[in-house]
């Protein structure tokens, strides 16, 4: 009986070893597998945000004076030379630099004008005109003034013609009139070249005349009006239109300078 229950135990001893050899055959050895994680990282993006630098205001320099008064001296020349003609009492007065002009009219024989803020009843006004017309016409056109506007409208339109020289009308409420060509003048300017034209154009008004210059040579004067259109008024740029054809007639004043006798 020692000896069966001896081979009993041998036997199952035996069984389980070869159970055992074939699990650790049978069951590979685990792996440890590592999974990364990544984190993303957004880098904000910057609006650039432009900084304006103040402007820094220069200091004012002795040149824009001298230059001013280099201006006044120029004009007061002008003026004395025009007392000295016997065409102003005296050379008292204010001077103005003023604004430039600039305009174009393209309906035949029409004129327009714009303020220059300034009102006077005797004065100098003195500018460098530039004009040109759409077309080539021998109807008055070019650049010019209006004076002495009056409450009611009524007010002096003087032009400078590149053919036909300087003319002035009146107008009123009856109409507008053409009073001719200045009087008694030294020397009439008969070629401007070829457009557009230019001229420096120079008015005088005293009481009841007008005397006029153009490129400093003395063309001659007007007799106003002695029973309307004899008090202050405003002073203005103007443009009168050849023709209405294109842009019509094109009128540029600068260097606009006033000398203000009566206000």
């Amino acid at each position: 009986m020692k000896t069966n229950s001896s081979k009993s135990a041998l036997i199952i001893c035996l069984v389980l070893m070869l159970m055992l050899s074939a699990c650790g055959a049978s069951a590979p050895a685990a792996t440890s597998t590592l999974t990364a994680t990544v984190t993303s990282t957004i880098v904000p993006t910057f609006t650039a945000t432009l900084t304006l630098t103040p402007t820094k205001t220069p200091l004012p320099t002795a040149t824009p004076n001298l230059a001013a008064t280099q201006q006044y001296e120029d004009f007061f020349a002008v003026v004395q030379k025009i007392h000295a003609a016997g065409q102003i009492p005296n050379t008292d007065g204010q001077y103005l630099k003023l604004d430039d002009y600039r305009d174009e009219v393209a309906t035949k024989l029409d004129y327009a004008y714009a303020e220059t803020g300034v009102s006077a009843k005797n004065f100098i006004v003195r500018g460098d005109f530039e004009w040109s017309n759409a077309i080539n016409t021998t109807n008055i056109s070019g650049c010019g003034f209006v004076y002495r506007v009056q409450q009611n409208m009524d007010h002096y339109l003087i032009v400078l013609d590149a053919f036909s020289g300087v003319k002035l009308a009146s107008s009123t409420d009856r109409g507008t009139y053409s009073m001719g060509s200045p009087q008694g003048e030294d020397e009439k300017i008969t070629d401007f070249g070829p457009g557009p034209y230019q001229a420096t154009f120079t008015l005088v008004v005293n009481d009841l005349k007008s005397y006029v210059y153009v490129n400093n040579v003395y063309q001659g004067e007007y007799k106003l009006l002695d029973y309307r259109i004899t008090d202050s008024g405003l002073l203005s740029g103007a443009v009168l239109s050849a023709t209405s054809e294109g842009y019509g007639t094109r009128c540029k004043i600068t260097n606009m300078q006033a000398w203000i006798l009566d206000p």
